[in-house]
């Protein structure tokens, strides 16, 4: 059986008839006609299926009574139009919710660079609420293209040659350095024993290409799938890496000079904005990426 759906309007209307003590009465209080509120009352009692309201004999005039099954809804429904109208009440008297933006940002940004943006972001648009994920460049990608996100933050290499001036000639482009780090003692041999984020990976393709217009030869021995195990494979001093100047590896040494690594291109994080997106935040990340 389908349980029916109660009208508050039908409910209002049978608790006037039975305070106001009559059809008549009622029908002047709700604005309506006395044919019209004993229709909704027919109305509510055959949704209900009881009789609800007693009605007076011919020729006798008395208030009308609830039946049993009225006074029992009677009792319900003062309270359940008390609850709706202090709902009713409550939601009009709100203000409009602060509008959330979705920011997504690459895993390797640095602390100092999230902290900016965010102050940035809450100075801009106060009151705005910030849902800030932070994930790798393959997410962010598909995330701004869902439209899931606002503005994204991924980290690119740059391959204009531009070296580690990496947002040069980008507008809001904060600049990443990539350095190579740790050692190994086979690192003199033939092949450079290289430790690298499974692909994709900005760093891992970093340092591919480096090698490759050095004219170097590698071999990879450690394919990390953190931060964390890549640190532990560097620690361990099986060989280099190219990772980001972002203060997460700086317990890792510098790869000696002796090496003789090839230069490694610089990496930028470019804002990636929805279509609509304020010029304000993309103009402050300008800002930033200017020191100012």
């Amino acid at each position: 059986m389908i349980r029916p759906d109660l009208d508050i309007t039908l409910l209002r209307c049978f608790l006037t008839v039975l305070d106001a003590g009559g059809f008549a009465r009622a029908a002047s209080l709700l604005g309506r006609t006395q044919p019209a509120v004993s229709q909704q009352i027919r109305r509510l009692e055959d949704l209900l299926g009881h009789r609800l309201i007693q009605r007076a004999s011919p020729g006798r005039s008395q208030p009308p009574q609830p039946t049993a099954a009225g006074e029992r809804l009677a009792e319900q429904a003062r309270r359940l139009i008390a609850l709706h109208d202090g709902l009713v009440a409550d939601m009009l008297g709100l203000e409009e919710l602060p509008a959330t933006l979705r920011l997504g940002v690459h895993q390797h940004a640095s602390d100092e660079i999230l902290g900016r943006l965010v102050a940035e972001v809450a100075r801009l648009r106060p009151g705005t609420g910030l849902d800030l994920r932070i994930t790798h460049n393959a997410q962010l990608t598909a995330e701004i293209a869902a439209g899931e996100l606002d503005l994204a933050l991924p980290l690119a290499v740059v391959m204009d040659g531009a070296g580690q001036d990496g947002g040069a000639g980008h507008e809001g482009a904060l600049p990443v350095s990539i350095d190579w780090r740790g050692t190994s003692e086979a690192a003199g041999t033939t092949a450079l024993p290289l430790i690298a984020f499974r692909p994709p990976c900005i760093f891992r393709q970093a340092a591919i290409m480096a090698l490759g217009r050095a004219g170097r030869r590698w071999r990879l021995v450690h394919e990390a799938t953190d931060a964390r195990s890549l640190a532990a494979a560097l620690s361990a001093g099986l060989g280099v890496a190219a990772v980001p100047d972002v203060g997460r590896y700086d317990d890792i040494p510098h790869a000696p000079a002796g090496l003789g690594l090839p230069p490694l291109p610089g990496a930028m994080l470019r804002p990636v904005a929805a279509p609509g997106l304020g010029a304000d935040l993309v103009a402050a990340l300008a800002g930033l990426a200017a020191g100012r």
